[in-house]
């Protein structure tokens, strides 16, 4: 089974106190019941997606689900919300029966991409693929009103269904990436030609005025009659 929590996160104009305008955005996390199910969770999550863990001792693996912005901006780039960090560290802190006891411990998360499990390991143990991919958080001490709130919005699902979900997620953003890569084709394409188009122009500026266009237009030829009280008018 694979727990899921809701994170609310709400926001204000951090320039006026009395401030009506407000937003509030949800985050998910998940975890897997036990140990048994960190395997399929760090094979089958969104390789983008956010694997928490407590620093140097035993816990639970949570993940963060990423929006599709989210997932398309660099782990190095990416600032999440401190209100929501702290939300996720104090639900891994409590997911571990030592760390929950303690204070001043740090949580690591890192993308699921950079995770390595394979079967020399023992169910659910992980290493990472560059071990500075990492970013910490610290937890001064435990907020059980925190935990009690998001404790409150858990749901569960079966592996099945998880790993179902996670399949279409991954295959939507796929197909994004790929339209996204696509227009930024067509620009780079257009752009190139613009380039092209000044460059030739820097050469022979005055290119234009010869062709036969202009040149009939500035033909007495093809001018009425009339033309040159209209040019003085």
């Amino acid at each position: 089974m694979v727990y899921y929590f809701k994170a609310n996160v709400t926001s204000q104009n951090e320039y006026d106190d009395f401030a009506l305008d407000t937003a509030s955005s949800e985050h998910i996390i998940y975890m897997g019941r036990d140990k048994i199910e960190n395997d399929p969770l760090i094979h089958k999550s969104h390789p983008k997606n956010l694997w928490f863990h407590v620093d140097k001792h035993s816990s639970a693996h949570l993940y963060l689900q990423l929006s599709h912005e989210q997932q398309s901006t660099k782990f190095e780039d990416l600032q999440l919300d401190e209100n929501l960090l702290q939300q996720i560290a104090q639900l891994t802190k409590a997911n571990s029966i030592k760390a929950n006891k303690l204070n001043n411990i740090t949580i690591i998360y890192t993308p699921v991409d950079n995770l390595r499990s394979d079967g020399l390991m023992d169910t659910g143990t992980v290493t990472f693929v560059n071990p500075q991919k990492i970013k910490r958080v610290h937890v001064a001490k435990k907020e059980n009103s925190i935990v009690n709130k998001l404790n409150r919005t858990k749901t569960e699902i079966s592996t099945e269904q998880f790993v179902k979900e996670q399949e279409e997620v991954l295959r939507e953003w796929q197909r994004k990436q790929k339209e996204e890569l696509r227009k930024a084709e067509q620009r780079a394409k257009e752009e190139a030609k613009l380039h092209l188009q000044q460059k030739q122009f820097n050469k022979d500026p005055y290119a234009d005025m010869f062709t036969e266009e202009n040149l009939r237009g500035s033909s007495n030829e093809f001018r009425n009659e009339n033309w040159v009280e209209e040019e003085f008018w």
